[in-house]
């Protein structure tokens, strides 16, 4: 038990940790144009020296790619603290069922022994 709210936890931490980075690149404008870009295309650069100035120009804030791929990691973290959510129950449901079943062994042997107990006064009864 103690293992699976350790493994929620780390979830929510990571999940947490994916949201601050994309926050922060967001905020700061990382990703976007570099100042090599800028430089190049104020300077009369070459169109090669300005095309390849921005290292990531589909993968930095603000573009499709990127938004899909913080989606994906966000529903992936959804899904991983579902899967612990459901870890959880159903060890807390297993964890139910066992004590129930030792309750109902507990009541079959203390049944079980108070028969044999009236068997013997019955048969110290019929010896009299």
């Amino acid at each position: 038990m103690k293992a699976l709210m350790l493994a929620g936890g780390c979830a929510l931490a990571l999940a947490t940790a994916c949201a601050q980075e994309a926050r922060a690149q967001c905020e700061g404008g990382g990703g976007g144009s570099s100042g090599a870009a800028m430089t190049a295309a104020t300077t009369g650069g070459t169109s090669a020296v300005g095309s390849t100035g921005d290292a990531r120009p589909l993968t930095g804030p603000g573009s499709w790619a990127y938004d899909v791929m913080l989606a994906q990691q966000m529903q992936m973290a959804s899904a991983r603290q579902q899967a612990i959510a459901a870890a959880q129950k159903a060890a807390k449901q297993a964890q139910r069922k066992a004590q129930a079943q030792a309750v109902a062994r507990q009541r079959r042997a203390s049944e079980l022994y108070r028969r044999e107990r009236l068997r013997e006064e019955a048969l110290l009864a019929a010896n009299r």
